[in-house]
């Protein structure tokens, strides 16, 4: 990818660094939270209730932060939930500081605040992309970088926490997070915009529950009228099925099938580092060809690497077959992401994005427990299994005839 491209582009530059930078914060967080949780319990029964809350919260305020996001604009959504973020994690240093006996439960409460934050800011996110001024970057390429940027801020999080914890001072991560999300939101702050005067709703309704009642069931109405949309929300979320699965996999089969369970260390790595580098793929490749041609292949390609996972276990083969995973994999959820923004009109953007996030999340409660029981009768079985879900799925995709996708 030349770099001439993001000459001029200043807004696109400031949201690739501040969706970065916060990732960096997340990665962080989400270690040091777990260790600092297992040290003062002893069990991992704290971390548990924490993904327990955030998956509740997640699903039970998409709702409100889906039409948040459409009624008010979700450049101001980006900057204060990131501004919000930042302060309640400095106030969690000092109070982990000077409160050490009662660490538990302040991170529970910190945890509580972010997961309630969260799905605000994923909404304000997906409609803010298409949104920001890019000149010559199409929202494909864009949404490729953006994806890249967030696992690599992610994976050099996690690095960062390393030293953190071998010096005994994991408080501190706490603070660096704050300071990620308040440059994060500084850099929001600066992004310009270039909209349709139509992207953002308004409501003369002083009856809350009921305008968000009306605006929710127009939009499902149009969506379920609209087959296109209503495939892609369906066919968009086992991309995120996939990544929980190699999660699921990723310790047994390093375990089992590599017989050393550091393995799994090379195994996540190389999966990172495979969607880190999707942009390359987007950019040059994906950006030539229509929605139609590119999103089956992805996901049949997807499933043809499990298989290959399974049939040639070996610690370098696999983990070189675990970053082509994370390189087609990054590259059709960016894929399919563009096409949905392109599709849907600007004013329901941030409830699109909120519905796509409720189908993920229950789709993961259904498919990942009757793979986890396959799983551990037998890690190849259920590797096979999956193969064919994604063959499958890849085939009614094509044969849906999905029109191509202009380029913008």
């Amino acid at each position: 990818m030349k770099i001439k491209m993001f000459k001029g582009n200043k807004s696109v530059i400031l949201f690739i660094f501040g969706t970065f930078i916060s990732n960096i914060g997340n990665g962080m967080f989400s270690l040091i939270v777990g260790q600092m949780l297992y040290a003062a319990t002893g069990s991992v029964g704290a971390f548990g209730l924490i993904l327990i809350i955030q998956n509740l919260s997640s699903l039970l305020l998409n709702i409100i932060a889906g039409y948040v996001a459409d009624l008010i604009d979700a450049k101001k959504v980006s900057v204060y939930i990131n501004l919000i973020q930042g302060v309640i994690l400095l106030g969690g240093v000092f109070s982990c500081l000077m409160f050490a006996k009662n660490i538990v439960i302040i991170l529970m409460v910190i945890n509580t605040i972010l997961s309630i934050c969260s799905p605000f800011f994923r909404a304000a996110n997906f409609k803010l992309i298409p949104e920001v001024e890019r000149h010559n970057i199409t929202l494909l390429s864009f949404n490729g970088i953006r994806s890249s940027a967030n696992q690599s801020g992610q994976l050099i999080g996690v690095a960062l926490a390393a030293p953190l914890l071998l010096t005994n001072n994991p408080v501190y991560a706490l603070g660096i997070n704050s300071g990620c999300f308040l440059i994060t939101s500084f850099m929001m702050n600066r992004i310009i915009l270039v909209r349709s005067s139509d992207s953002i709703n308004t409501t003369n309704d002083k009856n809350v529950l009921r305008s968000m009642y009306l605006a929710w069931f127009s939009m499902i109405k149009n969506i379920l009228e609209n087959k296109k949309l209503t495939l892609l929300i369906v066919f968009s979320i086992f991309d995120y099925i996939s990544v929980s699965f190699v999660n699921l996999i990723e310790p047994k089969f390093a375990t089992e099938v590599l017989a050393n369970s550091a393995y799994i260390s090379i195994l996540d790595g190389g999966f990172a580092l495979g969607a880190i580098s999707s942009f390359l793929l987007v950019e040059r490749v994906l950006n030539r060809w229509s929605f139609s041609g590119v999103a089956p292949l992805l996901m049949l390609l997807q499933a043809i690497c499990y298989c290959i996972l399974g049939s040639f276990p070996s610690p370098f083969f696999s983990s070189l077959v675990m970053f082509l995973i994370g390189l087609i994999n990054g590259s059709s959820i960016a894929v399919f992401q563009t096409e949905l923004q392109k599709t849907a009109e600007n004013t329901v953007h941030g409830k699109l994005s909120s519905l796509r996030d409720i189908f993920v999340a229950f789709s993961t409660l259904v498919f990942i427990p009757i793979f986890t029981h396959i799983v551990d009768n037998s890690i190849f079985v259920g590797i096979d299994v999956f193969v064919g879900v994604l063959a499958i799925m890849s085939l009614l995709l094509y044969f849906s005839r999905f029109a191509g996708a202009n380029k913008d």
